[in-house]
């Protein structure tokens, strides 16, 4: 199943389904060889559109002020070259271990390259018990950040 999710995102980048009103309605169903999987784990095996942003949302709601956790899934090397205004800095391996830097009450975008990486995290958040209506991922990650041309990219500076 994570194949298929993975084909559709990077196929579509832009943050729709060509079928959107079928994957809505079969995102909760399980395929007939995978009935030993939880609730969480069906949940989490399935990209809902809902659960995408696209480069131009995401600065249109840093430009409003939204109350969004922003977080990079990148290595923190890749982290200090640039990244979104705001965000933090969770690298992928050492997300389970930060679980309490990701809050519950907000809405969180994860961030990553190419959104290979926070789509690993959106299903590993969804599997601990976070809401998937509340977690969105990215499309395209950086690299659409950067192709938006007036997404600011903020670049960490040197130091010790």
């Amino acid at each position: 199943m994570k194949q298929q999710v993975s084909e559709k995102v990077e196929t579509n980048n832009i943050g729709t389904y060509p079928n959107e009103e079928k994957q809505r309605s079969s995102s909760t169903e399980l395929p007939s060889n995978n009935e030993n999987f939880t609730s969480k784990e069906a949940e989490a095996s399935v990209l809902n559109p809902e659960s995408m942003i696209s480069a131009s949302q995401l600065d249109e709601g840093i430009k409003a002020r939204k109350n969004w956790e922003i977080i990079d899934v990148r290595e923190k090397n890749e982290f200090d070259k640039g990244h979104v205004p705001t965000a933090i800095n969770i690298p992928l391996v050492t997300l389970e271990q930060n679980l309490n830097q990701f809050p519950k009450d907000k809405e969180i975008i994860l961030v990553c390259l190419n959104g290979s990486r926070a789509f690993t995290a959106w299903q590993t958040l969804i599997r601990k018990g976070y809401e998937s209506n509340k977690i969105k991922i990215l499309i395209g990650g950086m690299e659409q950040w950067k192709n938006l041309g007036s997404g600011e990219v903020t670049e960490s500076i040197g130091g010790c």
